[in-house]
């Protein structure tokens, strides 16, 4: 791991130059570039290859880790993998501002006239749900747009006011289309590392799988598709 600075590991990225903040528009036409980004990240991939997404491209966003949404109890919070990524794209709003969340529509609105099969949106690859009004969005962007799919992992509690309200948008939309794990939590639909080591559920005929990309079995994750698929109950990951 990149060791960078203890100091910016204990509320943001150790790689502060790579922020761009968005809170107008303004902002964001002096950026000049787009916030979903087309995968160039071989572990993801660019174009789903198998499932009930397939031919759909694969986008992704990413916010700053620990200071955008990432919650302190995270087990991964001075780990976290984007201390390895110091040419990602990191973006940071006002949490209290709606032109972040119209910038996302008008994008995903462009890209749906682009796309005839759809786009699937890996989000948060950095950072976490900051909100309830984000929460809240994205449930309306799946509601509206019946090609839009995600797929992704949340470090909230499953019990925390924000855990709750995303095990709801799951509940409302279906996890085919929200599939977001909770991150080295004890629950179905999990994503946990290795090294978290948790209780396996009781009274379960399922056994955690580990990641196959890591494995070498799949070339990345378009042509894997576990992540979003309800059937593969627990993923483990090794620690990056």
């Amino acid at each position: 791991m990149i060791k960078g600075d203890k100091k910016l590991r204990r509320y943001t990225t150790i790689y502060p130059k790579t922020i761009t903040t968005i809170n107008s528009w303004d902002d964001y036409l002096a950026y000049g570039h787009k916030l979903l980004k087309q995968s160039n990240n071989s572990k993801l991939g660019k174009v789903v290859g198998k499932g009930a997404f397939v031919k759909k491209p694969l986008y992704s966003l990413s916010l700053v880790e620990r200071e955008m949404g990432c919650p302190k109890s995270c087990h991964h919070w001075d780990s976290c993998y984007g201390n390895n990524m110091p040419f990602a794209h990191r973006f940071k709003t006002d949490k209290r501002k709606k032109v972040f969340r119209d910038i996302l529509l008008t994008e995903i609105q462009d890209l749906l006239k682009k796309h005839k099969f759809g786009i699937h949106i890996r989000l948060h690859v950095l950072g976490d749900f900051f909100s309830r009004d984000y929460i809240k969005f994205w449930n309306t962007i799946l509601m509206l747009y019946p090609k839009i799919s995600i797929y992704g992992y949340t470090a909230h509690s499953p019990k925390s006011m924000l855990g709750k309200q995303i095990k709801n948008v799951i509940s409302n939309i279906g996890f085919d289309r929200f599939a977001i794990r909770f991150s080295n939590a004890n629950v179905e639909l999990s994503a946990n590392s290795t090294e978290y080591k948790p209780k396996l559920l009781k009274n379960v005929s399922y056994k955690p799988i580990i990641c196959p990309e890591q494995l070498d079995k799949v070339a990345n994750c378009v042509s894997c598709g576990l992540c979003w698929n309800s059937n593969a109950k627990q993923i483990l990951f090794k620690t990056h």
